[in-house]
């Protein structure tokens, strides 16, 4: 018996049935699985999010909702969305937003369910996230690109991925990757800060036929890629699309003008405000109102001349009228009528007549 046994361990049949053994029966873990079914969605459920209190949400891509099952697994329509929902997320203030794969937009609903089309994407939007600040992002399949869109509904592309990207995500810097199904590759696109700046001054002055130096422009966010201002400048001034500046020599005065100059780059617009007066040029300013006096100068002088010979004018039938009295007086003091033939002569009253002639009455 002893010698059997030895043969078998020898031939490893024992250890081997041992070892069945073992293998047959093992016991079950403390970590095993369990699954059930928490509540029923609408049709077609396709992306799925939950919150922070357990609440499940999901993009139902048939039924053109969202559905919110509890984790007591009770199921409610949460509010409906645009055409073929395919992603889903949910903000910090739970949200609910999904990009609608049919009709190239984003849907948000509030926690009381309250629906709204936040903004438009690109075609075919599948996958979606939304950064810290709130701004949403789809991964367009149809057209190959991301779609920003801003809380308060703005929306615009971003930038180009590959071949029918599907899933998006964000990092902490606010960099999007898009992972693109028909490519097999990721794209990353870098966020830019948004565009601020602010100038030197907000208003300044020149004078016409003088350079004008109004102001400097500093950025203070994002890389700018070029400006723009209305209403547009003249007068000889210029303006940089590359820097932002007026600059030029101003030919004539003009009132203050303020002018508004937009900043752009990828992640949008920002705008500043300049107010410029161009005054008038002292040396013609000088030389005018010396011409306006010369001008004044000669128009009184003419109306002295003209004054003067009104009042000459004036005293002609006063003249005749002093010449007829006078007449008259000396008619009045030679009142003795003297004739000689034809010739006829007038001596004072009383007096004789010069000798030949006849005193007439």
């Amino acid at each position: 018996m002893v010698d059997l046994r030895r043969k078998y361990f020898r031939s490893g049949l024992i250890p081997l049935v041992i070892t069945s053994l073992f293998l047959i029966y093992i016991p079950p873990s403390a970590n095993a699985a369990t699954s059930t079914i928490l509540g029923n969605t609408g049709t077609g459920p396709v992306a799925i999010t939950i919150d922070s209190s357990g609440n499940i949400y999901t993009a139902n891509y048939g039924a053109n909702n969202v559905s919110k099952i509890t984790p007591g697994g009770v199921s409610t329509t949460l509010g409906t969305t645009g055409n073929g929902p395919y992603g889903i997320t949910i903000d910090l203030s739970g949200n609910i937003y999904t990009a609608n794969f049919n009709s190239n937009n984003v849907s948000k609903i509030t926690p009381g369910g309250v629906s709204t089309i936040l903004g438009t994407t690109g075609l075919g939007p599948h996958g979606i996230t939304l950064d810290s600040s709130g701004n949403i992002y789809t991964a367009n399949t149809s057209s190959n690109n991301v779609s920003k869109i801003t809380p308060a509904g703005v929306s615009s592309i971003l930038g180009t991925t590959g071949d029918s990207p599907r899933g998006i995500t964000i990092d902490l810097s606010g960099n999007i990757y898009t992972a693109n199904y028909g490519a097999n590759n990721v794209s990353k696109i870098t966020i830019l800060d948004a565009p601020a700046f602010t100038l030197s001054s907000s208003s300044g002055s020149a004078n016409a036929g003088s350079a004008i130096s109004p102001y400097t422009v500093n950025s203070t966010g994002g890389t700018i890629t070029s400006y723009s201002i209305s209403p547009a400048v003249g007068n000889g001034l210029s303006f940089n699309s590359t820097t932002g500046v007026i600059s030029g020599t101003p030919a004539t005065a003009a009132a203050a003008v303020t002018y508004t100059i937009t900043a752009t780059n990828t992640s949008g617009t920002a705008t500043a405000t300049y107010s410029l007066t161009i005054n008038a040029d002292p040396v013609i300013v000088a030389a005018e109102a010396a011409r306006v006096a010369a001008v004044n100068a000669e128009a009184a002088r003419k109306a002295k001349e003209q004054k003067e010979l009104t009042e000459i004018l004036a005293l002609i039938p006063k003249i005749g009228e002093l010449t007829l009295s006078l007449g008259e007086t000396t008619k009045s003091l030679y009142s003795t009528k003297c004739v000689k033939g034809k010739t006829t002569k007038y001596v004072k009253s009383g007096a004789k007549c010069p000798k030949g002639y006849v005193k007439k009455k």
